[in-house]
């Protein structure tokens, strides 16, 4: 699970890096369609849109090849998201398929206040059925054209211990403007 949490993170941090941009319902519909448009893969996706046009339900199957060239779609994971009213992404939830059905897994949490973005994963408990406490974190700092000019990750190694540092870097000067005072950080 560790994997797929730290995957997540990455994924989110490819799409801040590569847009400049806090995640909002455009860069989920952007990482759709270029997934969408790798299709030759081993899986395929299909997404659900609200009124607005956002997207907020994706799903993901994986080729599974049968006799004669056909292909059987095998469900494999779910995501529902949310957004707050200016289009921001609030959270994402995902559901791995189980025996013949979705089951809750975790939950992204995504908030932006004073120039850092932050990206949280909590799982799901399904004993206590609730979500645990977050298990990761990743601080974005931003520039106040709101382009990402650091990132920091943060990992809960037990449940009840405080989150720790486990990287932090500069995502590059290239999104640093000259005239940009970074003794202010």
């Amino acid at each position: 699970m560790k994997k797929m949490m730290i995957l997540m993170m990455t994924m989110c941090l490819t799409a801040l890096a590569t847009e400049a941009q806090v995640m909002t319902s455009e860069t989920v519909t952007k990482v759709y369609e270029k997934a969408t448009t790798a299709c030759a893969g081993e899986f395929a996706y299909n997404a659900e849109y609200d009124d607005e046009g956002r997207i907020v339900a994706t799903d993901v199957y994986r080729k599974r090849p049968l006799r004669k060239g056909d292909v059987r779609l095998v469900p494999t994971c779910r995501y529902e998201y949310a957004y707050a009213a200016d289009g921001l992404l609030s959270s994402r939830v995902m559901y791995v398929w189980r025996s013949d059905e979705w089951r809750l897994a975790g939950r992204h949490d995504f908030a932006l206040a004073e120039g850092t973005y932050t990206v949280t994963y909590s799982r799901w408990n399904r004993k206590a059925g609730a979500y645990d406490q977050p298990l990761g974190m990743m601080t974005y700092s931003l520039l106040p054209d709101e382009s990402v000019y650091s990132v920091a990750c943060y990992y809960r190694h037990h449940r009840e211990a405080p989150m720790e540092l486990e990287w932090q870097t500069v995502v590059g000067s290239q999104f640093v403007s000259p005239d940009y005072d970074l003794t202010k950080e």
